[in-house]
């Protein structure tokens, strides 16, 4: 299959359908090329929810280094009485959400297909443009896991706070004015009691936020106050839920990547990054699968121990949130000063930029290679391969 299905119908058959065009199905959609059909019902770069800053080497993974709008590298701390910066291991930075979809759905050169997932059938998706059958499905339509979550998708096992929740809110408002740099987070209680408060600079503009751990997401107010302290012009806005609990990663059969299978971060509420990276690994295996170099059940077998692997860093980060959440605010900047001293930083920034590691190298046999020695409980559960790795 190839060239863009922009048109009104569906096509009858594709190799893959990637279900959502936003990080985590355009990062699938560039390890597969045309042999995927991408299904969403707004035009690619449209329907911004996220923040969008991320590490430097994701937007280079994307091909998008032109959509960069600012670099930094430390995060800056505000807590009640105290501020703390923490430098970063490698530079982040802030970038034009349309640009970057453009750029990465241009090195992808996927077919689109305009329309909303709204069912599906085995391996036949039935949409708002009509019904799709495909050999692969793989499920990147954020939060509400339109393909995989009817048909029996669950939760974890991850422990929950009573106040915490795995679908925190976020709303933000992109304001026309200069900020010093830095990722500035903010945990003022007065502002926001149940998570934290940020400002993003991006170069003559500014990104301003909120999240709630427990899902509040009647943000309005909140945000007003938090604009006016900081002598902040208003501006257009946008947010939504996200998922922060890890689901199983194949759902009857389909692979299921990013926000859609509650891969953003617990305590930042990051999901750029992890759904590039998992993205990019689910792709390359599916890939392998499409090339006959591996069998399906082994793909997913794969994919599973991949996603398995990252349990105990959300369970760590997680924790971590719900210290945020049960703490007296006083004691966040002593905290958060002792974190931020040389020893104990390094090692929490080893844990954090650690999840999903394994799948930002460039090799394929980072994820292809034999995952035996890794993880012998996944191991027990995979197939005996069809084939040589790549």
């Amino acid at each position: 299959m190839s060239g863009r299905s922009n048109g009104t119908a569906a096509p009858r058959h594709a190799d893959v359908v990637i279900a959502g065009a936003s990080f985590s199905g355009l990062a699938v959609a560039r390890e597969l090329g045309a042999r995927a059909l991408l299904i969403d019902p707004r035009p690619v770069g449209e329907g911004q929810t996220s923040a969008c800053a991320a590490p430097v080497t994701v937007l280079e993974a994307l091909g998008s280094r032109a959509s960069i709008q600012q670099a930094h590298d430390e995060l800056v701390l505000h807590m009640p009485g105290r501020e703390v910066r923490w430098p970063l291991p490698e530079p982040y930075c802030t970038f034009d959400y349309r640009r970057c979809c453009l750029d990465a759905h241009a090195g992808a050169r996927a077919p689109v297909l305009r329309g909303s997932v709204q069912d599906r059938r085995g391996k036949t998706v039935l949409t708002s443009r009509g019904e799709v059958r495909a050999d692969i499905l793989i499920d990147c339509t954020g939060w509400r896991a339109a393909l995989a979550a009817p048909h029996g998708a669950r939760t974890a096992g991850q422990p929950r706070g009573r106040r915490l929740r795995c679908l925190p809110f976020g709303l933000e408002a992109e304001v026309q004015v200069g900020f010093r740099p830095g990722l500035h987070f903010y945990f003022w209680p007065e502002i926001v009691r149940d998570g934290y408060a940020w400002v993003f600079p991006a170069g003559t503009t500014a990104r301003v936020g909120l999240l709630s751990y427990s899902g509040r997401s009647r943000l309005g107010p909140a945000l007003d106050r938090f604009l006016r302290r900081l002598d902040i012009p208003a501006g257009p806005r946008h947010g939504g839920f996200l998922r922060v609990d890890l689901h199983p990663p194949v759902v009857d059969g389909v692979f299921v990547v990013g926000d859609a299978g509650g891969q953003c971060l617990p305590l930042t509420g990051e999901g750029i990054r992890t759904a590039v990276w998992a993205g990019r690994a689910c792709g390359r295996l599916v890939r392998g699968v499409l090339e006959g170099s591996i069998g399906l059940a082994e793909a997913a077998a794969r994919y599973r121990a991949l996603v398995h692997r990252q349990q105990r860093r959300y369970r760590v980060l997680f924790w971590s949130a719900l210290a945020v959440l049960v703490l007296p605010p006083r004691a966040l900047g002593p905290l958060a000063a002792w974190v931020g001293r040389t020893g104990p930083l390094r090692s929490f920034m080893r844990h954090y930029w650690g999840i999903f590691a394994e799948a930002r190298r460039d090799p394929d046999q980072e994820v292809l290679a034999p995952l035996e020695a890794k993880d012998p409980h996944i191991a027990a559960q995979m197939p005996t391969p069809r084939g040589p790795a790549p």
